[in-house]
């Protein structure tokens, strides 16, 4: 065994120092691709923000208009690079790089440290179990194509992610049971709801299990746990909450407004299965391929099949860490219960973006933290396999990273094994035909709106004054007196018509699948 052991760590702390150091190196990349993939279109909403916040021109995209189409937090986090930075955005881009690097080594070695303390206590081999599944959830989490995307992507999910897996340690270490816990775990998920509000259904969720398992027997404890966590949450939280009432006078922020349409749809449905498949197994990408086929059906069968064994999975820690197992500790028995509340929350925010959002597309992003939960399971059951066969274990391994290496190398040159994620044909099309002069619109201005200043961006998600004008897009370009449009086809027919040249467009060029049209 203690060979066994020592072939499985060296191998894998292999795989760890490369993934740390590739990834890594993003922040020192060359100045002409700092700006590149993995950084995403959305991404640069709140890069823009962040600028904006940092220059003084107030929580802004476009400089012109106060806007909430952003998550506080991680924004704030940028804000505060670029600040640092001065006036060189090159080297705030390297400082939010430099950051979500931290943050996404902190999530991945977290998820390892609770995945350890899942184990049981039998002896002999206890001591090296636990440690094979330390290596192999960081390994699983940190070597996921998905989770290295999403980490450094611009936007919140990682600081949500790193979050979550603070919270879960800090549970499983007993932290809450403290005379001042509640009050510390409420100011967390204070921070929490701000890096991404969506977190609140599971804060709810959290206040109220501790209120339903304590209330019979400790009322008076049960009303403090769960009273105490949730008006702190609250409080901290608040600052965002009044900012959105107040200046927006609604709570939802407007990027959850324009993209917000309830309906029982078997598409919406099939890209849920997707997600939740993808984020259970996010080392298991298969790239281009793998996008081709998300809508169909196959494909997602495949994935809920994946996400039943899971939950097998789940069913068999439960009943190893329940109180009539011998063997289980008081931290194994924490670690489930937490995580089951984390999967009820993910389970019940699949129901609502399944049932509310038209941006199917992102719900891979909005459900990730279903990854850790998958990360800790997976190492929990793999890690004796992983023992027994310690080399197979680690080539498997380093297969499984291989496309999250391969990809923090071609990040150096500005491409990644994903589709492209910085809309550059956007702005080469603008740059070749319309005046710095002239404002531009589309749907999609986060790359857009990020690099070129007189840009008026339609879909709402940063501009509230443009969703009442969904369904005749052309009437308020003609209000604000704009003559240029440039997006995919799709995005011409939503917001100029089905027939554009009806509403005076004419389209005046073209570069990969975007177009430019003109209106005189």
């Amino acid at each position: 065994m203690t060979v066994a052991i020592r072939r499985l760590g060296t191998g894998l702390a292999v795989i760890a120092a490369i993934l740390v150091l590739a990834t890594g190196a993003l922040a020192l990349r060359d100045g002409g691709q700092v700006f590149a993939t993995p950084l995403t279109e959305d991404g640069f909403y709140s890069l823009a923000v962040a600028r904006n916040v940092a220059r003084g021109a107030g929580i802004t995209a476009d400089g012109r208009q106060p806007t909430n189409g952003f998550q506080p937090l991680f924004t704030a986090v940028e804000a505060g690079c670029y600040l640092v930075a001065g006036g060189d955005e090159v080297l705030a881009v390297r400082l939010v790089l430099g950051l979500s690097w931290l943050i996404y080594v902190a999530t991945a070695w977290l998820v390892g440290a609770i995945a350890a303390d899942l184990a049981g206590d039998t002896p002999p081999d206890s001591r090296a179990t636990r440690r094979a599944r330390w290596w192999l959830a960081g390994l699983l989490y940190g070597g996921g194509f998905l989770s290295f995307m999403h980490h450094f992507n611009g936007l919140e999910t990682g600081l949500v992610l790193l979050l979550y897996a603070v919270a879960w340690r800090a549970y499983q270490r007993g932290w809450f049971e403290h005379r001042f816990g509640p009050i510390g775990f409420g100011a967390l998920f204070g921070l929490l709801v701000l890096a991404r509000i969506d977190a609140a259904v599971f804060v709810a969720l959290f206040c109220a299990w501790q209120f339903a398992a304590h209330w019979r027997t400790e009322p008076a404890q049960a009303l403090w746990r769960a009273g105490s966590t949730a008006a702190v949450a609250v409080i901290v939280s608040s600052p965002w909450w009044a900012y959105n009432y107040l200046e927006f006078g609604s709570l939802m922020p407007t990027s959850g407004t324009a993209q917000q349409e309830w309906a029982l749809s078997d598409r919406r449905l099939r890209w849920v299965l997707w997600a939740l498949g993808v984020s259970s197994l996010p080392t298991l990408w298969l790239g281009r391929f793998d996008e081709l086929f998300h809508d169909g059906i196959v494909p997602s069968v495949l994935r809920a099949l994946v996400i039943g064994a899971l939950a097998l999975l789940i069913a068999r820690a439960w009943r190893q860490a329940s109180p009539l197992a011998g063997n289980a500790t008081v931290r194994a028995r924490r670690t489930v219960a937490f995580g089951a509340v984390l999967a009820a929350a993910m389970a019940a925010l699949a129901l609502y973006y399944g049932l509310s959002f038209i941006a199917y597309w992102f719900y891979y992003r909005y459900l990730f933290p279903v990854a850790l939960i998958a990360s800790v399971l997976i190492a929990w059951w793999a890690a004796p396999v992983a023992l027994a066969w310690p080399r197979a274990a680690v080539m498997l391994v380093a297969l499984l990273c291989a496309p999250t290496m391969i990809s923090a190398v071609m990040a150096q040159r500005g491409h990644t094994l994903h589709v492209e994620t910085v809309y550059w044909e956007q702005l080469a099309l603008i740059d070749e035909q319309v005046p710095d002069t002239d404002f531009v619109a589309a749907g999609q201005t986060g790359t857009l709106g990020y690099f070129r200043a007189r840009t008026v961006n339609v879909d709402g998600k940063v501009n509230r004054e443009a969703i009442p004008y969904q369904d005749h897009m052309w009437d308020y370009l003609a209000r604000r007196d704009v003559h240029w449009f440039a997006d995919w086809p799709f995005y011409v027919e939503k917001y100029l018509g089905r027939d554009p040249t009806a509403h005076g467009w004419r389209k005046v060029g073209q570069k990969g699948y975007w177009q430019l049209w003109h209106r005189e």
